[in-house]
């Protein structure tokens, strides 16, 4: 059984547990009262049965996850199976008896009615603890369950009208704890968001300032595109829809000048997705740059010393600016033979754009002489994974996310599933036949003709190629759990997508030095693909679900439900960076962090008056 399907299971039986056990409680009350029919202790002891068995699949499919790691279990194995198996052991040795000898005191079912709360409290556990289950959040569940075990004994011993205030002071008492220990805030971001803050400032880790540039104006603009037989207003960068593929050459220096003349205030800003750019030009307000508003500038200069297919965007409301198109390719260059496929959805509808040309729902038919070598370079701008295929060739995956795969070898019709933000060069001769990249959701790319889609087995990108040679030894380890939880999300209590339990900006920034070493090892606890994109760095892929890997470079890689990942990140760009989940819906829900170099501060903040908002 998979980690995902026993965690599945397990929120399942949790809420099976959460009705059996208060509705055994509910009958077992109801038949110790008058008039005593046998059929209320007949039900109720059928429940408690029931009851019972679901518990122990509880139980069971916790160990189950426990062979996972303790991340998967720690709140159920310290809070939720004590609430629920100490409560139900009481039960079975006094409220069942009863039960069976049909006793008439309606105190005999407080045991049931604590057990009732114990399954209760595991939903909350649930819904609440994350990974690392902390003081408060023990504190508060203690809170909320004495106060239910107390308003119950009051309410099965008949007692008087004080129950309710009883249940009031847990509340409140609650509500109080909760709000100084920490459970939904947390603390601000790291001390590196302060101007006044001793340090190196992130402004002063740009890029070279030699006046010999290849430069290149972007200006943010309101356009149009034509999908699914309907014309939608998109955001766009000159226009275009995606924007224009700006290409250099490997040791140019890359000027762009951003410009915003986008309506009602909305600020833009240029992060260069996958491109490792000293601190300040890495485009993310709040962090490197205040966001450009309408009738402003800002130029990004860095030198392209690393060739590859990588993309750019806003990230000024990125969860809404990219979904409506202000993206586009950079390419550094040399290549020979290559061509760009830009895949991207306007809403529910799957577009491609091919060299530069404009994003259509429909087949994209291009012309390549047989001989030639051919490199495609595919980038995902969705929040969405996409499965490809290439058929009709034998190929390889040549790059991926602008590192080159060691030890490649051919591959013929594989699929290849690409994460959101991630890109995959493939590279082949083009035959004398017809040659069609197929794409999930979209009539794909048919060069020289049709070719019937690729239909084989999708290929593990962390099991191809060779392992290089890399330094295993850790001067750092650093621990990311992702899940979904309530926590305060800016301000705002909310079922969030969470790291180590808190929610953005609250979530806890761990500080490397430059020159180390940091394993991180990253646990999925959520039922969703989280597909993580560190800012700055590419990491090393040490190993997945325990698997080991071949050491492949990325900068975005997905992480399924219930997977453990282990990277390398050598830390070796200063700045503070942000990292986040790249399904953007994700990440303005939650799921954004930061990495921090010591000594490192920014004269920037979120929100204030220049409005900055990177998710």
């Amino acid at each position: 059984m998979t980690t995902a399907l026993a965690g599945g299971l397990d929120q399942i039986v949790l809420v099976v547990a959460a009705v059996l056990w208060p509705a055994a409680a509910g009958f077992a009350y109801a038949a110790f009262r008058p008039p005593h029919d046998r059929r209320l202790y007949l039900a109720a002891l059928a429940l408690s049965a029931g009851a019972v068995v679901v518990s122990g699949v509880r139980v069971a499919l916790t160990l189950v996850l426990m062979r996972a790691g303790w991340w998967f279990v720690a709140e159920k194995i310290v809070l939720a199976l004590p609430l629920l198996l100490v409560p139900m052991l009481y039960a079975l040795t006094t409220s069942v008896p009863a039960l069976v000898s049909r006793r008439r005191d309606p105190r005999a079912a407080y045991p049931l009615a604590l057990t009732a709360i114990g399954a209760v409290a595991g939903v909350a556990c649930d819904v609440i603890v994350s990974y690392p289950v902390t003081l408060s959040a023990v504190v508060v569940i203690m809170l909320v369950g004495g106060g239910a075990a107390a308003l119950a004994w009051r309410l099965v011993a008949g007692g008087g009208g004080d129950r309710w205030r009883i249940a009031g002071f847990a509340v409140a008492l609650t509500g109080v704890v909760w709000a100084v220990t920490g459970s939904l805030s947390g603390q601000p971001m790291h001390t590196g968001h302060d101007a006044a803050g001793p340090g190196v400032s992130l402004a002063s880790l740009s890029g070279p300032s030699d006046a010999d540039a290849r430069k290149f104006t972007l200006t943010a603009q309101v356009a149009e595109v034509t999908v699914g037989g309907r014309t939608v207003e998109t955001w766009s960068f000159n226009g275009q829809n995606p924007g224009p593929t700006l290409r250099v050459r490997q040791g140019e220096t890359l000027e762009v000048t951003l410009r915003n003349e986008l309506p009602g205030g909305q600020g833009v800003t240029i992060h260069w997705h996958g491109y490792d750019v000293p601190a300040s030009q890495d485009g993310v307000p709040g962090v490197t740059q205040d966001a450009v508003k309408p009738g402003g500038e800002h130029v990004y200069r860095f030198k392209a010393d690393d060739t590859g297919t990588y993309w750019y965007h806003s990230h000024q409301n990125s969860s809404v600016a990219v979904a409506k198109g202000l993206f586009g390719l950079l390419v550094v260059e040399p290549a020979e033979g290559d061509h760009t496929v830009a895949l991207h959805a306007y809403g529910n509808v799957q577009t491609m754009a091919f060299d530069d040309g404009p994003a259509t729902d429909r087949q994209v038919s291009a012309t390549i002489p047989p001989g030639t070598p051919v490199r495609l370079r595919i980038a995902d701008t969705n929040s969405l994974p996409i499965t490809l295929g290439l058929s009709g060739t034998t190929f390889r995956l040549r790059s991926v996310d602008a590192r080159d795969v060691a030890g490649a070898t051919d591959l013929r019709d594989r699929r290849l599933r690409l994460a959101a933000g991630g890109r995959y060069d493939l590279a082949f001769t083009m035959p004398d036949g017809p040659v069609l990249l197929s794409v999930e959701g979209h009539p794909g790319l048919a060069i020289n003709g049709q070719a019937a889609p690729a239909t084989g087995d999708l290929l593990d990108v962390t099991s191809y190629g060779s392992r290089p040679q890399t330094r295993e030894t850790f001067d750092r380890e650093i621990v990311w759990v992702l899940d979904k939880t309530f926590a305060m999300v800016d301000g705002v209590p909310r079922l969030a997508h969470t790291v180590n339990g808190k929610g953005y900006p609250n979530i806890p920034t761990p500080v490397v030095r430059e020159g180390e070493r940091v394993r991180i090892t990253i646990v999925n606890r959520s039922g969703d693909l989280h597909p993580m994109h560190p800012h700055g760095h590419h990491v090393e892929v040490l190993s997945r679900d325990g698997r080991p890997a071949n050491g492949m470079l990325v900068d975005t890689f997905d992480v399924e439900p219930g997977e453990v990942w282990e990277v390398a990140l050598t830390a070796d760009n200063p700045g503070l960076w942000m990292s986040h989940c790249h399904d953007l819906a994700h990440a303005v829900q939650g799921m954004e962090f930061h990495l921090a170099y010591e000594g490192i501060t920014t004269p920037y903040d979120i929100g204030g008056p220049a409005g900055n908002h990177p998710a």
